[in-house]
């Protein structure tokens, strides 16, 4: 079986560290089993999913040096293949429409939460007729298509790092589930993520699905909605959580907002570099068979492996992930770092070109093991650039 994986980010924001991870853990496992590595824009959210959050993951995983292989496919231009998918299950009696409006559903809601208990649907749609259900399709009225779960039995999810490799989620647990967004006979609601994230993963044959643990939730709809298409099941792989100060690690996080960058081109743009960052990233969750902390891209490629992966929610260290840049800085050539500094030294105002490229050489190897990023270089560097304003009366004489 050749292995088939892919990074399938919504473009509603800037690619996280978090993000940057689950990227690079498929790539890694993807590169050391020669297999697929398909990119995948989820961008069915139209309010949210912006071009500009498009380029700017893929601008980051460029930077990141994770290239793709298939892609990157647009799930906004496969909509016809979703619409094929909904028919099929509406052929098999496998879906049914729904009238509630949210205001019904809260009310349902806050009942199951005051007679504390989980809210599942009570299927009120299905004790409609054809006919009512078709009048109010021909009257426009808005409505969402459920997929009708078995209240019996369990669904099986295959789960890398579940102990026996799978774990049970009992079907009277699931209730059916929504797959599309509100709409009408006339404009239909756009697919929701479980079902085009399935359709996409089976018709792309996906082998393995390496995605965050959040998803975890998602992943026995998406097992049912594979049985019910006809599909193969992947292997889900679910990482655990990114920590910071013993929470979860988000862009949304008022830390986030300036105090902690966790976007990949903030980092970038703070003079980060992206051999660090990989680094970095993959001992937030994996460890090598040395267990040692500074590990090279071709060293990962060759040894990343899913048994090593673990199971314990990971804690970003930024000292950590300076020490590691600064190790990258001074052991870099010093002809590849004059070339990264130089946009940093241009936006301080320092005029690059009043030097040899011997010149600028010897300047970042004497200054270069006092700096962690490539930020901190004009600062280190200012000196070379300014015109003395006083001299020393000997040494002019001596001129």
């Amino acid at each position: 079986m050749k292995v088939r994986t892919r990074f399938a980010p919504s473009p509603t924001g800037s690619l996280h560290l978090g993000g940057a991870r689950t990227a690079l853990f498929n790539w890694l496992f993807t590169r050391q089993h020669q297999g697929t590595f398909i990119l995948r824009i989820e961008d069915t959210d139209v309010e949210r999913s912006t071009q500009e959050s498009a380029q700017g993951i893929i601008d980051s995983l460029s930077w990141l040096g994770l290239d793709w292989d298939e892609g990157p496919y647009f799930q906004s231009e496969r909509m016809d293949i979703y619409w094929d998918h909904l028919a099929r299950l509406r052929e098999k009696g496998m879906i049914y429409p729904a009238f509630e409006t949210k205001a019904v559903l809260e009310v349902m809601r806050q009942k199951a939460l005051a007679e504390k208990r989980s809210f599942i649907y009570d299927r009120s749609a299905l004790r409609m007729s054809p006919q009512e259900i078709q009048a109010k399709m021909d009257a426009d009225e808005v409505f969402v298509w459920r997929f009708r779960v078995l209240d019996e039995g369990v669904t099986d999810v295959p789960e890398v790092l579940m102990a026996g490799g799978h774990y049970h989620v009992k079907n009277d647990t699931i209730g059916d589930f929504v797959i599309t967004r509100p709409g009408t006979q006339a404009k239909p609601g756009m697919p929701l993520y479980n079902f085009v994230c399935a359709v996409d993963d089976a018709l792309m044959g996906i082998t393995h699905v390496i995605r965050g643990v959040e998803h975890l939730p998602n992943a026995a709809k998406q097992v049912l909605l594979y049985r019910a298409l006809g599909y193969d099941i992947p292997q889900f792989v679910h990482l655990p959580l990114i920590m910071k100060h013993g929470k979860k690690m988000s862009k949304r996080d008022k830390e986030a907002q300036g105090k902690f960058p966790v976007s990949i081109l903030e980092r970038r743009d703070l003079g980060y570099l992206p051999e660090a960052t990989i680094n970095h990233l993959v001992l937030l969750g994996w460890s090598s068979e040395d267990a040692a902390e500074i590990l090279l891209v071709d060293k990962l490629k060759k040894e990343f492996d899913l048994a090593r992966l673990s199971r314990a929610n990971a804690n970003f260290d930024e000292d950590k992930y300076l020490f590691l840049n600064a190790h990258y800085l001074k052991n870099m050539e010093n002809a590849i770092l004059v070339e990264k500094i130089t946009p940093f030294l241009l936006k301080a105002g320092l005029n690059v070109t009043a030097f040899t490229a011997e010149q600028l050489e010897k300047m970042v190897a004497m200054e270069k093991k006092r700096c962690k990023t490539l930020a901190e270089f004009p600062d280190a560097l200012a000196f070379f650039f300014m015109r003395p304003e006083t001299y020393a009366e000997k040494g002019v004489q001596q001129c």
